[in-house]
């Protein structure tokens, strides 16, 4: 039975300390899943951001050859264009000349005939194959010229035609460049946007896998402090396991060096009644209840404090340590002392009791407080023998060891304060330890 209750106890103090620490490792694992879903999240966005880049690109680059393509157009028309242009300045030039030379045959034909018009010609000439040959000459003269005159004002109006048309391609080109020119421009833009966005899902992306990085630093973290503070309380049980026992050894090695001082002390003074009742005595306290009229108090340090037991296995310091119970806190404000249930507990020191009382931390308890200001404590007792306002004096049995209240195993906490619950010091210096 025993055994079965060791068990138990260890499993519930494991539950215990190991719980705080599972639900703060299984909390990191939810805040590592969140930071995976961020990731995959910005990392999706970050892909179909990239896949849009690249589509922009590709237009940019089609539309860059469509531009090129335009302007090779446009440079061949503006050629064609000034070669024309150079052909109707040409073809002036030659269009002049010719009036000039038109103009002179005709004032040279009226000088040498003497004559204004053709009819004159008739009339002037001596025979009718004379006037003939002279109108004839004269008509294919004036025919000559007008056919150079209809061909030239043809040609104008061709070059003419000719170079509106030119004009008016060049300026559908031109139109078209610049709406090329204004798209690529808003697909740079949007490139430039984008990649942007790239660089900022980057950095997102970035600080996301470092906090990510961090939670999983923090649940190693967790797990390595999980795994020493286990180390560390399996340690503290084996240790205050080992002083029980010890404790325990002692404490029935005393009773029965007591017990046999008892027989040896009844049969010296009645050998009659211990014949009778061979070497029997009766025990009233087989139980666990604390007879103080059968102990004898530790002596004093000198200080005015003295043991509050008769022998003394510190299982526990004052100051850090790895707390038990994962609800007692990592500073014990007290010494904590091995022994048997039912060991009597002593008064330290005389004075008067202000608490006797249970406490769901504390268990059944006593506190007194001392002439000097101080006040001492008694905790897990399994009973106590005082009640409030009882002055007590050094050496007055409190109590009996128990494990009441937030222990996990027979031990006295006693603690040394200077306020009511507060100004704990560490008792040990006060009992000479």
């Amino acid at each position: 039975m025993i055994k079965l209750k060791r068990v138990v106890t260890v499993s519930i103090l494991l539950a215990i300390l190991g719980g705080p620490l599972v639900a703060n490792a299984d909390e990191l694992d939810d805040k590592i899943k969140e930071q995976n879903a961020k990731i995959e999240t910005i990392q999706n966005n970050q892909n179909a951001a990239q896949a849009q880049l690249t589509a922009i690109e590709e237009n940019v680059a089609q539309i860059e050859r469509d531009v090129l393509a335009i302007l090779k157009q446009k440079n061949a028309e503006e050629k064609k264009l000034t070669d024309l242009n150079k052909e109707i300045e040409e073809l002036k030039v030659v269009i002049a000349k010719r009036d000039e030379q038109i103009q002179s045959q005709a004032r040279d034909v009226q000088t040498n005939q003497g004559a204004g018009s053709i009819i004159d010609i008739v009339v002037e000439s001596k025979s009718v194959n004379e006037a003939i040959e002279k109108a004839i000459a004269v008509n294919t003269l004036i025919k000559a010229n007008n056919d150079i005159m209809q061909e030239q004002t043809k040609d104008k109006e061709k070059l003419e035609v000719l170079q509106k048309e030119s004009e008016e391609r060049l300026a559908v080109i031109i139109e078209k460049t610049e709406e090329l020119k204004q798209k690529q421009e808003d697909l740079v833009a949007a490139k430039l946007d984008k990649e942007v966005q790239i660089n900022a899902l980057s950095a997102s992306l970035a600080t996301e896998k470092g906090a990510k990085k961090k939670f999983e630093e923090q649940k190693a973290e967790a797990e390595r402090k999980r795994q020493a503070e286990l180390k560390a309380l399996a340690e503290q049980k084996a240790k205050e396991e080992a002083a029980r026992k010890a404790a325990e050894a002692e404490a029935a090695r005393v009773q029965a060096a007591n017990e046999a001082a008892a027989r040896e002390q009844a049969q010296t003074q009645n050998p009659a009644t211990n014949t009778a009742t061979g070497g029997q005595t009766s025990d009233s306290n087989t139980n666990n209840s604390v007879d103080s009229g059968t102990v004898t108090p530790p002596a004093s340090t000198g200080g005015g404090w003295q043991a509050p037991l008769s022998s003394l296995v510190i299982t526990s310091p004052y100051g850090n340590r790895v707390d038990p119970t994962g609800s007692s806190g990592s500073f014990h404000d007290g010494v904590d002392f091995a022994g048997a249930a039912g060991t009597p507990v002593f008064a330290s020191k005389g004075g008067t009791v202000v608490e006797a009382g249970f406490h769901w931390s504390a268990g059944n308890h006593v506190i007194i407080k001392h002439a000097d200001g101080y006040y001492s404590y008694y905790m897990h007792l399994s009973s106590f023998n005082v009640s409030n306002g009882q002055a007590v004096s050094a050496g007055t049995v409190v109590g009996g060891m128990g494990t009441t209240g937030n222990s996990t195993g027979v031990h006295l906490h006693f603690g040394v304060s200077t306020g009511l619950w507060s100004g704990f010091v560490n008792p040990a210096p006060l009992l000479g330890l």
